[in-house]
């Protein structure tokens, strides 16, 4: 009788384990020097021993594909956005997707390195969750998280798991990155529908096609395709000079990656 009491008292939590969506906000500074953050919502979705984490938009865009073969579009920049991760929960694995811009092709990095866990004594109530301190470092950066066993996942946003329960939050130590937990939704997908990767590939490649991509942003633009007009209606030479060298500045002024070891110094 006991046995049978302690599943039916948790078997809500093992249900929000087994299919659903943990929905976090992710406040961070696209420039390490800037006082200002921004705001994206990302979805971790988890069904079984397998989690998906994208923002809202990847999300709705891979819905899309699953059901006309298409989806949106990639963003034109290559970091903050584009934090895509499909985990193995089970054998603590984790996939980077990269989406370049232009010529749509997904590529996926092997995350290989490992996440050492430093869990502390300190406790702290977050929304309804009894939460407890964690220390890590990834990618340059040190990291503070507050995980609760409330919810027997070892998952987290990004790549972040293998904690003993569900991370609600965590942040760098320059306070560049914050990822908290907002909403948590049960979901009735079949499968768990995320981006197929063109091929694996290291870290450098992918510096490498960061690089292309800012020494020619516009190179594979048709340009036939881009026209502007004035306020009569007649059509503006387009300054494509004046185009690449604006992207340019944006990709320098968001050049805050999460991973800080794999940052480019654009010049």
């Amino acid at each position: 009788m006991k046995k049978v009491l302690f599943i039916f008292l948790f078997s809500p939590f093992f249900i929000i384990a087994q299919q659903s969506s943990f929905i976090y906000e992710l406040h961070y500074k696209y420039n390490a020097d800037s006082t200002k953050t921004e705001k994206i919502v990302f979805f971790l979705d988890v069904k079984n021993k397998e989690s998906v984490f994208r923002s809202d938009k990847f999300r709705i865009s891979d819905s899309l594909t699953a059901k006309r073969g298409f989806g949106n579009g990639f963003d034109m920049q290559f970091n903050n956005k584009q934090l895509y991760v499909v985990k193995n929960i089970e054998k603590n694995e984790a996939k980077k997707y990269v989406f370049v811009p232009l010529i749509f092709s997904v590529y996926s990095i092997q995350i290989n390195e490992n996440l050492v866990w430093e869990i502390t004594d300190e406790k702290m109530k977050i929304g309804k969750f009894e939460c407890q301190k964690a220390i890590t470092s990834y990618g340059g950066r040190k990291w503070f998280a507050w995980f609760t066993n409330e919810i027997p996942i070892q998952d987290g946003p990004y790549i972040f798991q293998g904690l003993p329960g569900l991370i609600v939050s965590i942040t760098d130590d320059n306070n560049d990155y914050q990822f908290k937990l907002g909403e948590i939704k049960s979901f009735k997908w079949k499968d768990l529908h995320h981006a197929s990767s063109k091929k694996n590939i290291s870290w450098e490649e992918f510096k490498k096609i960061q690089r292309n991509f800012y020494d020619d942003p516009i190179a594979l633009i048709n340009k036939s395709d881009i026209k502007s007009y004035d306020d009569a209606g007649a059509e503006i030479k387009t300054d494509y000079k004046a185009m690449r060298e604006g992207i340019q500045e944006r990709i320098r002024e968001k050049n805050n990656p999460l991973e800080l070891n794999q940052k480019i110094e654009y010049r």
